[in-house]
């Protein structure tokens, strides 16, 4: 399983309560902004829709004042009384042309009015256009007097399209009366489609609907009774039973998201409207895509800070956590390094928190360590120096018993077998025992100066270092089959003893090694004196040996050697690959005091 750092752990901790917090406050920003520019535009509907409703109120309050005032008028009971004094007819006869003459000031104002057509119909059916924009057209008289008798005041016949008119009408229809309180007449305007547009079709996206928004009138029935903005010749034609136009004839006024009778998704505002004798309904309307682009437009803005925080907010994380971590890591690294045997690690900081008081503490137990250690180390060294001293003297001791006393006793013995074989008459069979009696002494003689030159060479004491380690490397070029190159440079004559007797030791140790373990042919010894310094540098050509797979008990004589070279106050490095060699480089300081 992989590892996962602090600082690793750190970041994936800022980075998630980051992420949870920039998803949250985003998330909250841009539900909060759909809903601030919903409302808004459903306002901005509302408000369009009670201006187009308050507008078409007071236009048709407008005719239906209009209507009462010009049938109070005398002018028109004149007309009317004209009229009525021509023949009855059985259907409705149309006779401008005889009445052109009652033509005055107040029926030419009538006719700069936005009416289509302004008409008086007689009791005797004759029928008089004060105002007519249109070829004469045959309406429906007989129904629009029926519905005027009827009614208290006036009737107001719903949007109607003519068979020969291009353009739907509105008709207003009022009873004139006489001082008898008799119906002599009617009189009836007649409302054109381009009026109500005039009020509710909007071409102009500067006029608060945008593209895409429009206001219209629907009926009772679900048509549409003013034009369409997207579709021509909408008027009683296009049926808009929606959502909203239900909820209007429902009494249940108000703005929703709907799909409108295009089928695309709108936002919509909707009431009834208050007109005499109409049921209709006013729609204000906005495509949804439209109206919600400024919502995206903040949603991508919020995305783009979102990611940019996100960012800022990593780096900064990384920041600290490397500020927070670098001095656990550098706890960590000085750790592995007192592990390793290093107490000179000391770590500098400038921190006033646990992890100040922490390395504080850590430095504080890696100089009792170190002391700890020096301690131990200087007991252990003067422990070795004592050991190994104590076996140096004891070989010298057993080296002098061997030459003073088992050597004389031995040469005294011979003298004396020498004296007796002299004075005695031997056959031929005790003679030849006698002299093989004889060979043995010599051998014992030579094997116990042999056994006493390697406990302490005479060679070392008499000759010098140089010398002795001369003749044991021709001592061993010539007994094995390993040449060895024996090369010395300046003088070691003021050189203390100890460590002529040392470096000796460690000469003879390494040889030792080279015979047993290195399956050598040649090995070379080079020795370098100056005033400082004694480097002693051995190799051979063996087999070699990876040091860290040696076995602890074929790395004795190893140890042996940095044993003495490190009471010398010296250093030692050994070098060795498999089937390539040792290289043993030993250096050894002359002014330093020797334990």
């Amino acid at each position: 399983m992989r590892k996962i750092s602090i600082s690793d752990k750190l970041i994936l901790v800022f980075l998630f309560v980051s992420t949870i917090s920039i998803f949250i406050i985003g998330y909250y920003s841009f539900y909060h902004a759909k809903k601030a520019i919903l409302e808004r535009t459903f306002n901005q509907l509302t408000s369009v829709r009670v201006v187009k409703t308050h507008l078409v109120e007071k236009f048709f309050n407008d005719c239906i004042k209009e209507i009462q005032l010009v049938n109070s008028s005398s002018d028109i009971k004149k007309i009317l009384a004209q009229i009525n004094e021509s023949d009855s007819c059985s259907n409705y006869e149309i006779i401008n042309d005889s009445l052109r003459n009652l033509e005055n000031e107040f029926v030419n104002q009538l006719s700069k009015k936005h009416y289509n057509r302004i008409t008086i119909i007689g009791k005797n059916r004759k029928v008089f256009h004060l105002k007519s924009n249109a070829d004469n057209t045959n309406q429906d008289y007989d129904f629009l007097w029926q519905q005027s008798i009827i009614s208290d005041s006036l009737y107001i016949n719903d949007l109607t399209k003519l068979s020969n008119l291009s353009q739907p009408l509105v008709t207003l229809s009022s009873k004139i009366t006489d001082s008898s309180n008799q119906v002599v007449g009617i009189l009836v305007f007649e409302i054109s489609l381009k009026a109500i547009n005039a009020i509710m079709l909007e071409d102009n996206p500067s006029n608060g609907l945008g593209i895409s928004g429009e206001s219209y009138l629907v009926g009772h029935d679900y048509l549409m009774r003013s034009s369409s903005r997207f579709q021509s010749n909408s008027v009683l034609k296009t049926i808009v039973k929606t959502e909203a136009s239900i909820a209007s004839f429902n009494n249940n006024p108000g703005t929703q998201i709907i799909k409108d009778y295009r089928g695309i998704e709108v936002l919509s505002s909707y009431s009834k409207i208050n007109i005499p004798n109409l049921e209709w309904a006013i729609l204000a309307e906005i495509d949804y895509e439209e109206a919600t682009i400024p919502i995206y437009k903040i949603r991508n803005e919020i995305l783009f800070i979102s990611v940019f925080i996100f960012f800022m907010v990593l780096m900064v994380v990384i920041i600290v956590s490397q500020k927070i971590t670098l001095p656990i890591k550098k706890l960590n690294h000085a750790a592995h390094e007192i592990g390793k045997g290093n107490f000179e690690i000391q770590i500098k900081h400038k921190l006033n928190d646990e992890i100040g008081e922490l390395t504080d503490s850590f430095n504080k137990m890696a100089n009792k360590l170190k002391e700890q250690s020096e301690e131990l180390n200087s007991e252990r060294i003067k422990s070795l120096s004592s050991l190994i001293d104590g076996q140096e003297s004891e070989r010298m001791r057993l080296s002098r018993e061997l030459h003073d006393s088992l050597g004389q006793l031995l040469i005294g013995l011979k003298l004396k077998y020498e004296s007796c074989l002299d004075q005695s008459k031997l056959t031929s069979e005790t003679e030849d025992k006698f002299y093989e009696l004889g060979l043995l002494f010599d051998k014992t003689i030579e094997e116990t100066r042999r056994i006493s030159n390697n406990l302490m060479p005479a060679a070392l004491s008499e000759f010098g270092l140089v010398s002795a380690v001369r003749n044991i490397c021709n001592e061993i070029s010539e007994t094995t089959k390993i040449n060895i190159l024996f090369k010395s440079e300046g003088n070691s004559n003021d050189i203390d003893s100890k460590i002529k007797t040392y470096l000796f030791r460690i000469i003879q140790e390494a040889l030792t090694n080279i015979l047993k373990h290195s399956q050598a042919n040649s090995a070379s010894i080079q020795l370098f004196f100056d005033k400082e310094f004694v480097k002693l540098l051995i190799e051979d050509d063996g087999v070699g040996f990876d040091k860290s797979n040696i076995k602890s008990q074929n790395s004795n004589g190893l140890n042996n050697i940095k044993d003495r070279v490190a009471l010398l106050k010296g250093t030692c490095s050994v070098k060795s690959e498999t089937l390539k060699g040792t290289q043993i480089h030993i250096e050894i300081p002359l002014r330093k005091k020797i334990l």
